[in-house]
């Protein structure tokens, strides 16, 4: 599990996108900014992730926009928790996103 500062920007950009690696949809990468969102024919789950410390999370029947300071990321359970003053939220990838070994 690797935790990581929003203020550690270059190295949360790199574990964000490694996370996201094996996952079936879309990593965009900005000076400002960081977001997942799965493909359309998919189950609809995005990640946003802003340097200022916002984000945006958005899963089936829910959603939340909420402000961090740290991100654990889990690659084995396939999760990243935010954590900031008042806020601990986990982001879990659906399971019908995981690509199979040898795609």
């Amino acid at each position: 599990m690797s935790r990581i500062n929003i203020e550690q920007w270059p190295e949360l950009c790199n574990v964000f996108e490694q996370f996201f690696s094996d996952i079936h949809g879309e990593v965009e990468h900005t000076d400002d900014a960081l977001r997942f969102i799965s493909p359309s024919d998919s189950v609809q789950t995005s990640l946003f992730l802003y340097r200022r410390g916002s984000f945006a999370a958005s899963m089936p029947l829910h959603g939340i926009d909420a402000k961090v300071e740290h991100l654990h990321f889990d690659k084995e359970e396939n999760q990243i928790q935010l954590l900031g003053a008042g806020v601990d939220y986990t982001y879990k990838v659906p399971p019908q996103l995981m690509m199979l070994q040898g795609e």
